[in-house]
This record gives C-alpha cells, structure tokens and sequence, in this order.
C-alpha cells in the first residue's frame, strides 16, 4: 500500500494523492508531503524513491533491505534514519522482535518504508489528520511525533516482559 498526506501551501489537506503527483507536491516549497510505503515490493517503491524523490541508490537500497540496527544518515538534502518498533509475543515463548521502519526526511516531506503494519505510523498518520496543526509544525516535527510514538510503545512491551517473567 502507498499512501500519501499532502497539506498544501494555501493548507488544503489532501489523502488522494497519487503517485504520479508527488514531483509536483514537492515543488510546493510550503507544502508537506507525507509518503507512506507500508509492505510494498521494492520494484514498486524503488522508482519512486530514485526518480520522484531523488534518493541516493545506496539509501534507497539501505530502505529497502530490511535488518539494519537504529541509524542516522545525512546525504545532505534529506537525513536517512532506520528506527524500530519493539514487539513482544508472549504466545509464542516470550518472543521479542523488531519491526523496521525507515524514514527519509527533507526540508518539505517525509518519506516512511516499512514491511509491515506499525501501530505507532498508523496512531500519527491518524492524528495528524484529525489536528492538522502538527503537519503546520513540518517535516522535521512529523519525524519527532513518529519516533516518539515508537518510543511510547516500548513501555508496554517492557510491562509485558516484566510480568512474563514475574
């Protein structure tokens, strides 16, 4: 699934973009444009993080292979960063894992690739529509919410081990 967020300059809010209209949101200088690829084939996003968004190969790559530890990249013109959702599977023996989320983050967009459904994209991509406000505060602040979001649902998990253990 693609999904796309676009708040133009004049701030119409706009959840029907599509692909073949991102080049032109980005041109919106006082836009911001949100791009969700949530367990998309890499011969879907692959196109449009090079050619649309302009993304080094090596960091479209880096997105796109999944199993990186937590990192920040700066190529200059937007930061490449791998974050990470923390679960913990109690039916299944106390299993913990992690669930990668990568983000590319520009002066007028933010760019999110993740495998599978992370409940904390899904909690800000929700709440900036419902209080668009935070879209007002930019990219850099969509960043914030997001990692702080995963860092919020670190707390259950810890919970979740302590009394798994008790």
């Amino acid at each position: 699934m693609i999904r796309a967020l676009y708040r133009s300059q004049d701030e119409r809010l706009r959840t029907d973009l599509r692909p073949d209209e991102f080049a032109a949101a980005l041109q919106d200088g006082g836009g911001l444009l949100w791009v969700d690829f949530l367990g998309e084939p890499p011969g879907a996003c692959e196109p449009i993080l090079r050619d649309t968004f302009g993304f080094h190969p090596l960091a479209v790559d880096d997105a796109l292979q999944e199993s990186h530890v937590p990192k920040v990249d700066d190529w200059g013109e937007y930061l490449y960063l791998v974050l990470h959702a923390v679960l913990f599977d109690q039916q299944n023996g106390g299993h913990v894992d992690t669930l990668e989320l990568d983000v590319f983050l520009g002066q007028n967009f933010i760019v999110t690739h993740h495998d599978q459904p992370i409940a904390a994209v899904d909690h800000v991509w929700t709440s900036v529509q419902r209080d668009e406000r935070h879209l007002k505060k930019g990219a850099d602040h969509l960043a914030y919410r997001l990692a702080d979001e995963l860092v919020a649902g670190y707390m259950p998990v810890v919970e979740e081990i302590d009394e798994a253990i008790s």
